[in-house]
């Protein structure tokens, strides 16, 4: 997720008249840290992205920060993890002989320190859900709703403990090791299925469409398709579906804009304040060559 491109800009009364033209200037809001911290359990790169806002109508990527300090904070066992600057914002932390970094149902306290205020925040990893396997499913134009014509289509096949304890889940798909990761692609759901599912009769639930389609992509004979199911918290699923409302939010019946909401807190007394999200994700993943 890349929170980068922020629009910030009051309220303006453009004046104009038959003869005159008036040149207004916008202001462009405050600036502020912007802070992308996206870890998860995997055995990858973790990643967290430190920039400031740039101008709404800018076409450069967004101002990196390039002299913070990051670190991640195991609170059940008080193990850090400092995080190593390299480019464009990116602070990453190179797992090496460490397993993981992620434990299910441990807290993290993460910290970023900039020119001496430090912005923070705690969450905690969820429970993994049971990923079985990922299906092709060949489009040979029989189908109205098949996609292209000698295409493929990837199912997901996945399950949710099935007891009272609602999990939250956001799916990311990949082609050939390319993410998708435009925000319209965000693919979340609760317990696998469109909403809290209690009492059911059985121990586990299977994952439900739309989600299980992930996102209607099309896939080529040898094209590699790769699933992973992040587990996350309650408030981080929120965060998405308030990012989803905002990206959908047009025509008629629109509501006014609003910021996304952020976790990160800014201390008291700080020169700038900043925004973004801070999550901790529990992910399995399984890849499937298309044939």
């Amino acid at each position: 997720m890349k929170l980068t491109k922020l629009l910030i800009l009051p309220f303006i009364l453009l004046l104009t008249s038959c003869e005159d033209v008036v040149q207004i200037k916008l202001d462009e809001g405050s600036k502020l840290y912007v802070i992308d911290a996206f870890v998860n359990n995997l055995r990858d790169d973790q990643v967290v992205r430190v920039t400031t806002n740039d101008s709404y109508f800018s076409n450069r990527e967004a101002p990196a920060v390039e002299n913070a300090i990051v670190t991640l904070t195991d609170l059940n066992t008080n193990v850090s993890y400092n995080f190593n600057y390299t480019t464009k914002g990116k602070y990453v932390y190179s797992l090496g002989t460490t397993d993981t970094i992620g434990r299910v149902g441990h807290k993290y306290m993460l910290k970023v320190t900039i020119n001496g205020d430090t912005y923070t925040s705690i969450t905690e990893q969820k429970r993994l859900a049971a990923l079985d396997s990922i299906s092709a499913i060949f489009n040979d134009g029989s189908d109205p709703f098949g996609g292209p014509v000698n295409t493929f289509n990837c199912l997901l096949f996945a399950r949710d403990k099935a007891d009272n304890v609602a999990d939250y889940y956001w799916i990311r798909t990949y082609r050939n090791d390319t993410l998708f990761n435009d925000p319209s692609d965000l693919n979340i759901n609760i317990d696998g299925t469109g909403g809290i599912v209690t009492n059911a009769p059985v121990d586990t639930i299977d994952f439900t469409p739309p989600s299980t389609f992930l996102g209607f992509k099309t896939y080529k004979e040898n094209d590699v398709c790769k699933v992973e199911v992040h587990a996350v918290t309650r408030d981080t699923y929120f965060f998405f579906y308030q990012a989803i409302a905002q990206i959908n939010n047009g025509g008629l019946f629109a509501t006014t804009p609003e910021n996304v909401k952020t976790n990160i807190s800014t201390p008291n007394g700080a020169k700038l304040r900043s925004i973004g999200w801070f999550s901790m994700a529990g992910a399995v993943t399984k890849s499937k060559v298309v044939k």
